[in-house]
C-alpha cells in the first residue's frame, strides 16, 4: 500500500470519527421564542402546562408521525419537549419548530449535543406566551453521547415573575452533578415550575436529596409513583394533572394544571 492511500485512509478514518462524534454546546442566552403570535403576558387564572419526552416521534408502531406529538401538546399552554430531533446537514428544521408552526404556537429548540452529518438532540419548549428571557446551561459530567442540559425560561404571569425550566438527565447512577445544578437553580425561584425527564422516580433517594423541601409533584395523583418524567412546581398551586398513554411516543404524556399561591 502506497503512502498516498495510508493518508487518505486515515483522513477518511478521522472524518468518519468526526461525523459520528456527538460534540456538548455551550451555554447560550436569549429573550424572545421563536414564531410568530401570541400574547407577551399571560393573564388567565389558571394555566396548563405538560412535559413529554417525544422519543424524536417515533410511536410503538416505529413510524414518526408529528401529528399525534402536535395532537397532545396543543391541549396545553406551555409544554417542555424531551428528546427532540434537531437540524442536520440535510434537516432544515429542528421538531420544536415544526411542531410550533404546525399549531401557530411559540417555540424554542435546545440543542444538547451536535453531530456532524446526523441530525442534533435536544430538548424543546412550545409555548402560547411570549418570554421575557431564557438562558440554557450544559450540565456535567456527560456519559457517553448523553450530552444533558437545562433551560431556564422566564414568563411574566399577571405581572408576576414565572420560571419554567426544562431538563433531560441520565440516571442518578451516572452522575448526581447534573441533577443536584438543576434542583439548585430550580430552588432559586419563588415561583418555579420544572418539566423534564428524570431517569428516575420521585421518591429515588438522590431527588429526595437535592429537591427543594417546599417542592410539590403536580403529577402525585397519578397512581405512577415510578414514572421518571416530571412536572414539579413551588410556589404554585395544582388544580388537577392528567396523563395520555404512550403510543405517539415511547413515554406517556403528563400534564396539570396550576395557578399561584394567594
Amino acid at each position: 500500500m502506497t503512502a498516498s492511500w495510508i493518508i487518505l485512509i486515515a483522513f477518511a478514518l478521522v472524518g468518519l470519527f468526526a461525523a459520528s462524534r456527538a460534540w456538548p454546546v455551550r451555554p447560550t442566552h436569549g429573550v424572545r421564542l421563536n414564531g410568530e403570535h401570541e400574547d407577551d403576558v399571560f393573564e388567565g387564572s389558571t394555566l396548563s402546562v405538560a412535559t413529554y419526552n417525544i422519543h424524536r416521534a417515533r410511536g410503538l408502531d416505529g413510524e414518526k408521525n408529528l401529528d399525534r406529538i402536535a395532537e397532545l401538546v396543543k391541549t396545553c399552554d406551555v409544554v417542555g419537549l424531551q428528546e427532540a430531533e434537531g437540524t442536520s446537514l440535510f434537516r432544515r428544521h429542528d421538531q420544536a419548530s415544526l411542531i410550533g408552526r404546525m399549531l401557530g404556537r411559540l417555540f424554542h429548540f435546545s440543542t444538547t449535543r451536535r453531530l456532524l452529518f446526523f441530525p442534533q438532540r435536544g430538548n424543546g419548549l412550545i409555548s402560547r406566551f411570549q418570554t421575557q428571557s431564557w438562558e440554557t446551561t450544559p450540565l456535567f459530567p456527560s456519559t457517553g453521547r448523553a450530552h444533558r442540559n437545562m433551560t431556564v425560561y422566564h414568563f411574566e404571569w399577571a405581572g408576576v415573575p414565572v420560571a419554567v425550566i426544562n431538563t433531560h438527565l441520565s440516571k442518578p447512577a451516572e452522575g448526581e452533578s447534573p441533577l443536584e445544578e438543576v434542583m439548585h437553580a430550580f430552588g432559586q425561584f419563588p415561583r418555579a415550575v420544572l418539566l423534564g425527564d428524570f431517569n428516575a422516580p420521585v421518591h429515588h433517594g438522590a431527588m429526595r436529596r437535592f429537591m427543594p423541601s417546599d417542592t410539590k409533584d403536580a403529577l402525585s395523583g397519578l397512581d405512577d409513583q415510578d414514572r421518571v418524567d416530571m412536572i414539579l412546581v413551588r410556589g404554585l398551586k395544582v388544580d388537577q394533572a392528567w396523563s395520555r398513554p404512550v403510543g405517539p411516543s415511547d413515554h406517556p404524556f403528563f400534564a396539570a394544571q396550576i395557578r399561584p399561591v394567594n
